[in-house]
């Protein structure tokens, strides 16, 4: 039996993998391992038009970097291709590592190479996005523990080189899964939304929305949601817009969104808080997709200052004294003294922060909303376009929790929002909480729900390639669970232990308890009436005490005596 070929780049993450299985990893290190990926796919894939571009000339890639026009050449080419150029051909990648790995301080010459030496255009979205993670490198890592300390920098030196190994061509498995495999292991390790989710997120959102101008997932994690999800619709998204909380997780997403082909001019990526406002406050969505990690009082409180409302209303009368001191003249003094000035100031400034602000519409007993941790899926749903889509995963305490039984009130009874619940296998989640996926709509035609369960009723493949220590379980959800699960959801269909539709003035008879068992049944044993029951105890009863007379009858007539 032929055995088949094992592909290069998988053989080369093994490698990886195996090189570093028996060693602690430091942060310093996974900024190491983030600036060789970015590097390598910077490089090759510059080096390959480059040779391509003289590859029916009478000239070497060294010889026509040392030409003039051709250097002029291939700069306009990669400003205009690519977003950056790398100007000395000793620069690339390989060739650093041909030519100065034997020698001290290797590493110094190959984080300074790139890092200090590409080229961008002006107002370039790369500049900005390369330098942050060139910055996060500089401070990040001590150069010197590499070069001297232990026998780290023998460790780091291998991994480069195992690194230039790697094909950022191979289609068998391609280099953003190499990355995306290293991102999810101990060596960087950032949040990561599992493959089973992020491909059903992304079937729902393709069965419902043609085209999406703009999309956003405030919880970027480890960016395979957007990733996947425009996988699904090919060059048809236009603009990305995400934010993290994290600084590691943020370098990952830059370079994951680079390798898989992403413009970065068209890429609106915030380093930030996920529950305060977007940062481009007029930009509307087709489409938000996240995973969203369980709120707690006290995650909410770390990353929510930015929505405090008194925060927002001195931001908008510093904006207000400013026009009127730069642009009016008006003395500072008299903006700060005079009772009238400052009062009117203060109206414009409420007025301003009430246009944008979605809470002002929380009145009567929604008005404890404002202090609620889940507020910002509110603001989220507001920012969609009318015919927008959000589908989220969400822990299933948001569907149960007594405490936010009035958010679930106002996101169903009162505003007609949430369009279908999807529960989710226990068996597939690396989460220790069951989590659920959540479709909210911001006009809805139908007042009902669509419930589905998918809690035993699917079927799952393995992961093409799995990688041990990288994803507990590799399963993923087959194409014909996707496929009844989109179908339900689109015509709506009831179907026997599976989904249920149900009409919104159902939910308050389960004081808007939103757990899909309470609509879906799924119990598969004999349904026993309460009634019967009640009868068959009565009858055993009545049959223990005719047993119990009859045993006291016999034991008078024997004469025996307790």
């Amino acid at each position: 039996m032929h055995r088949r070929t094992m592909p290069n780049n998988y053989r080369v993450l093994r490698n990886i993998l195996s090189k570093t299985r028996q060693i602690e990893v430091s942060q310093d290190m996974s900024y190491v391992l983030i600036y060789a990926f970015l590097y390598k796919y910077a490089s090759d894939l510059l080096k390959n038009h480059l040779s391509s571009v003289i590859e029916d000339e009478p000239i070497t890639l060294d010889e026509a970097f040392k030409n003039e026009d051709y250097r002029r050449q291939f700069r306009a080419d990669a400003f205009n291709m690519f977003g950056y150029y790398i100007p000395e051909s000793e620069l690339f990648f390989d060739e650093l590592i041909n030519e100065k790995y034997t020698e001290n301080f290797f590493i110094h010459e190959f984080i300074t190479a790139f890092s200090e030496n590409v080229k961008f255009p002006t107002d370039s979205a790369y500049e900005m996005y390369f330098k942050y993670i060139f910055r996060a490198l500089k401070r990040g890592i001590n150069v010197n523990k590499f070069e001297f300390e232990g026998e780290n920098h023998l460790i780091v030196k291998d991994l480069i080189l195992t690194i230039s190994k790697l094909d950022i061509f191979e289609r068998e498995f391609p280099f953003e899964k190499v990355f995306d495999r290293i991102c999810d292991s101990d060596l960087i390790h950032v949040e990561k939304d599992p493959e089973y989710i992020n491909s059903l997120l992304a079937a729902i959102i393709t069965s419902q929305k043609t085209h999406l101008e703009d999309i956003y997932n405030p919880f970027l994690n480890d960016a395979s949601s957007l990733i996947d999800l425009s996988h699904k619709y090919g060059e048809g998204i236009v603009h990305v817009h995400a934010k993290s909380f994290s600084q590691i997780s943020y370098c990952v997403g830059i370079v994951k969104f680079f390798i898989s082909f992403f413009d970065l001019d068209n890429v609106f990526l915030n380093y930030g808080s996920p529950f305060s406002s977007h940062n481009m406050p007029d930009t509307e969505f087709d489409v938000i997709v996240s995973r969203i990690p369980p709120i707690t009082p006290r995650r909410f409180k770390r990353f929510s200052k930015a929505q405090n409302e008194e925060i927002i209303k001195r931001k908008n009368m510093n904006k207000v004294r400013s026009v009127l001191s730069e642009s009016l003249g008006i003395d500072e003094d008299a903006l700060e003294n005079d009772p009238e000035l400052k009062n009117t100031i203060d109206n414009l400034a409420v007025k301003m922060s009430r246009g944008k602000n979605p809470a002002d519409e929380l009145t009567g007993e929604y008005e404890v909303l404002k202090n609620s941790e889940y507020l910002f899926l509110i603001n989220l749903i507001h920012s969609l376009k009318d015919d927008g889509i959000m589908a989220v995963c969400l822990s299933q305490g948001f569907l149960n929790k007594n405490s936010l039984e009035i958010l679930r009130k106002y996101l169903t009874f009162e505003k007609n929002y949430i369009d279908c619940i999807i529960s989710l296998p226990d068996e597939l989640s690396k989460s220790k909480r069951p989590e659920v996926i959540v479709v909210f709509r911001k006009n809805k035609t139908s007042d009902d729900i669509v419930f589905i369960d998918l809690s035993s009723k699917y079927n799952t493949v393995p992961s093409r390639y799995r990688v041990s220590g990288t994803f507990n379980k590799n399963l993923l959800l087959t194409r014909e669970t996707q496929d009844k699960v989109i179908c339900v959801y689109n015509k709506r269909k009831t179907v026997d232990k599976f989904s249920n539709v149900v009409p919104l003035r159902d939910l308050a008879k389960n004081e808007f308890n939103l757990s899909t068992s309470r609509y879906v049944d799924t119990f598969e044993g004999e349904f026993v009436r309460l009634e019967d029951l009640k009868n068959q105890k009565e009858q055993i009863t009545a049959r223990i005490k005719k047993l119990n007379k009859k045993i006291d009858m016999m034991m008078d007539d024997l004469g025996i005596d307790f």
